[in-house]
């Protein structure tokens, strides 16, 4: 797949998963199968969020081959792709991925209403939907990015 199929159909399935988690953010309460959607849709954008991310890094010729989930967040913050805001956000949500995923047994449901209610999910899909557009510099700080 090429680099402009695979950032259109992130594009696409980002507006998916946002119309999910729009319709589910405006409910006060979400049965347990609206919880396991909403679960779903922001596992969703945040695998997307990781590998966009890698992809971006994939096609600028980066010699660093992330290994990590947060690797590639973490290089796309020192190469100056992404700002500290969005870096702070990105892996925050990362932490709440894995703790998704590896905790789910534990997982509190209160913290799933604060990121639907707040809409937190929103930098993730202006991330997943905004187009690739990285500076000359950036370009070569990827190129040539060692840790």
């Amino acid at each position: 797949m090429s680099f402009q199929s695979y950032l259109t159909s992130t594009q696409d399935r980002a507006m998916e998963e946002q119309e999910v988690l729009e319709y589910l953010s405006a409910k006060e309460t979400l049965n347990h199968i609206e919880i396991r959607a909403a679960k779903n849709s922001l596992q969703v954008i945040i695998e997307n969020l990781i590998g966009k991310s890698k992809r971006i890094l994939k096609h600028y010729n980066s010699p660093i081959i992330p290994q990590r989930s947060k690797d590639s967040i973490d290089i796309l913050y020192d190469v100056g792709y992404i700002d500290d805001e969005r870096y702070r956000e990105f892996c925050s949500v990362v932490g709440f991925r894995n703790v998704l995923i590896h905790d789910y047994m534990n997982f509190d449901d209160k913290v799933l209403y604060q990121i639907l209610h707040s809409k937190r999910y929103r930098v993730i899909i202006d991330f997943l939907i905004e187009a690739v557009e990285p500076t000359n510099i950036v370009v070569r700080r990827i190129e040539n990015f060692g840790y």
